[in-house]
């Protein structure tokens, strides 16, 4: 009888399960059926969106000099991998939610006079299930390789085609989508060779690191061809330090200091420029010039290293990290944005403080005996450096005299390192002091543009200069300058040319009124160093005055173009009515007269018309009221606009009519 129970018990919970399942089936048959319209919506949207990505991709890939019938076969192929692996993985993915469909339990009741039956019965299960889906597992990844086995030998063909058109060819890496007209020395990036073409498979997908992935059915797919590119030198000519010689090679370092960057072949033609032979050969330093040397006093008996000088010359401090933290012999520089590169060492006969390096200083001449010096660039690599300034204009004082080549500790106790002398509205010399002794330093003077002076930046933009800010003032009388400091943010992308006292950061403010050789309205207000900019010449002065006209011209003639479609507007809509006005809100039914200079019966002429005509009627007056509040709205924008281009624009009297006509017209469309 227990045994009848419990199997009683059985059919109930089989028939309880039964069902669920039936209940939850009709409920999945109708959320779907009612989610099908959004669906479909979306994946249309999808398709859109996956050809015009799909279109930008191309467009790219051509920059790259392919043969177009290898492009073709690509693409095809990159679709066929992603479409043929996605269905996998989903399969995949659905075996292991299937695998994952809950812990078993032995069916019945509690256990209660057979516990050890019922789990010898939930073992056999538990084991029969197991091999089940070991041998699903192993069917699905056979039947995986038969299927894609010949696409893989397809794509090793295509990356062998492309390996011979690609493999050790020099290009320049670079922020932005390279252009055909950007000279090769304008692009920012390092130098890197092309040394592999390869593609993932589906148990070992290839993804380029920090690049887009691609998805097919919420599934993550390999990123199709991958071009590995390894750096050559950075963005100075500095020869890169292979992985191989970098004992940090090992630890984590963000993908941008790599040595080898790995890009999908179709975002390949946005990230690099590949370079011509002769550019290639531009691109390199000479063999002796492909390290970077840093030449150091100190380091005796464990002593602190001091850096004096770096070779090659001309290359700015601001880029490089200088690491003496393991001694001399263990030297490592590292490009902030390139990765570490070739150094060595040299011990200096000497201390030295770049003798060979220019000092240069960006200045600003206020007046015959005051001089602003804005920003000064020196190659120092002290922590702590000191400038001092004389004006020895009007004296008969020789630079080599005591009162110049006086070097005194400042208020703090600070020994002075640089000091600048002004004579007659210009730098006369740059003195610094080492081992007791002063130096003369060559140095080059850069006289900055004047105020609302139009100047060029060095992506080729044209703007109009703001206040220079206060520096290092230079006077014979104590002067007590305004100090005009940058309002507006940093322009991205421009850097400081070297090493600066901090408390000039050379930043001064510029309104880009013209970039790629468009007008920019509104200006585009940024702050950028004062290394950064360039006194515009006559030649780009000239165009930029016969572009400005003409987009003076244009905003003019659309101001008068919008005032002249509500005269028209005003003179058809009195000219219909005639002394009256017949109008209907369905198409003519009705009339409503109104005379200005006739009577009643001209109106009901003009309503009977508008019955008559029927759906050919003129637009009502609610209609000919809104578009006329419309245009006019354009005209003040235009008008605004005019005045902040401080253009001429429309009168006042002839603004003020339209305005009067248009309150007329709106009063009799209301009132009748």
């Amino acid at each position: 009888e227990e045994d009848d129970d419990d199997d009683d018990e059985e059919d109930e919970d089989e028939d309880e399960e039964e069902e669920i399942h039936a209940v939850r089936g009709a409920a999945a048959a109708s959320s779907a059926s009612a989610l099908a319209p959004p669906l479909q919506r979306s994946a249309e949207v999808g398709e859109i969106a996956a050809s015009r990505l799909s279109a930008a991709q191309a467009a790219i890939t051509e920059a790259l000099g392919l043969p177009q019938e290898l492009l073709e076969c690509l693409a095809r192929w990159e679709r066929e991998q992603a479409a043929a692996e996605g269905q996998w993985r989903l399969k995949q993915s659905r075996m292991c939610l299937a695998g994952k469909g809950g812990p078993l339990r032995a069916s019945g009741g509690p256990l209660t006079r057979r516990p050890f039956t019922r789990y010898l019965e939930f073992e056999e299960r538990k084991r029969r299930l197991q091999e089940q889906q070991m041998g699903q597992r192993k069917k699905l990844r056979e039947s995986c390789d038969a299927a894609l086995r010949p696409l893989y030998a397809e794509g090793a063909a295509v990356c062998s085609e492309l390996e011979r058109l690609l493999v050790g060819r020099l290009c320049r890496l670079c922020e932005h989508a390279p252009a055909a007209a950007v000279p090769q020395q304008m692009l920012p990036g390092p130098l890197a060779r092309v040394s592999a073409v390869s593609f993932g498979q589906f148990e070992s997908p290839l993804r380029a690191p920090g690049g887009p992935s691609r998805v097919l059915g919420a599934v993550p797919v390999s990123a199709g061809i991958l071009v590995t590119l390894s750096k050559i030198c950075d963005r100075n000519g500095i020869a890169m330090l292979p992985a191989s010689d970098d004992p940090l090679a090992g630890f984590s370092r963000s993908g941008r200091g790599a040595t080898e960057v790995k890009l999908p072949l179709r975002l390949l033609g946005a990230r690099v420029k590949l370079l011509t032979e002769a550019e290639a050969q531009a691109a390199q330093r000479p063999a002796d010039q492909r390290t970077f040397v840093v030449r150091y006093a100190g380091g005796e008996h464990g002593g602190p290293v001091e850096p004096v000088q770096i070779l090659p010359e001309g290359i700015s401090l601001a880029e490089y990290d200088i690491s003496f933290a393991a001694g001399a012999a263990a030297l490592r520089v590292e490009h902030r944005t390139d990765g570490p590169v070739r150094c060595r060492a040299e011990p200096a006969a000497q201390k030295q403080v770049f003798a060979s390096s220019p000092v240069e200083l960006y200045t600003q001449e206020v007046d015959p005996e005051t001089h602003n010096i804005v920003q000064v660039y020196f190659s120092d690599l002290r922590d702590q450096v000191a400038v001092d300034v004389l004006n020895l204009t009007g004296t008969d004082t020789a630079l080599d005299g005591p009162e110049t080549c006086s070097f005194e500790s400042d208020a703090t106790g600070t020994a002075l390192n640089y000091k600048i002398v002004v004579r007659d509205a210009a730098v006369a010399a740059v003195l610094y002091q080492e081992d007791g002794r002063v130096r003369p330093s060559p140095f080059v003077e850069h006289r900055l543009p004047a105020a609302g002076s139009f100047v060029t930046l060095p992506d080729g933009a044209l703007g109009r200069l703001g206040q220079l800010p206060r520096g290092l003032v230079v006077a014979r009388e104590p002067r007590d300058l305004p100090e005009h400091p940058p309002q507006w943010a940093p322009a991205p992308g421009l850097r400081p040319k070297g090493k600066h006292p901090a408390e000039l950061p050379g930043l001064v403010d510029v309104s880009i009124v013209q970039r790629g050789g468009a007008v920019v309205w509104p200006h585009h207000e940024c702050s950028v160093p004062v290394c950064a900019i360039t006194a515009a010449d006559s030649a780009r002065l000239r165009q930029w005055h016969a572009q400005w006209d003409a987009h003076l011209r244009a905003r003019s003639a659309e101001a008068e173009g919008l005032a002249v479609q509500i005269e028209e507007l005003l003179a058809r809509s009195k000219a219909a009515g005639g002394s009256g006005r017949g109008s209907s809100s369905n198409g003519g039914g009705a009339a409503v007269g109104n005379g200005s200079s006739g009577g009643n019966g001209e109106g009901g002429e003009g309503g009977e018309g508008g019955g008559e005509n029927g759906a050919e009627t003129r637009p009502s007056a609610k209609e000919v009221v809104s578009e006329l509040t419309e245009t006019y709205g354009r005209l003040e924008e235009a008008q605004r606009e005019l005045l902040e281009l401080q253009a001429e624009g429309l009168s006042e009297e002839r603004l003020a009519s339209l305005q009067r006509g248009i309150q007329r017209y709106a009063a009799l469309a209301r009132f009748g």
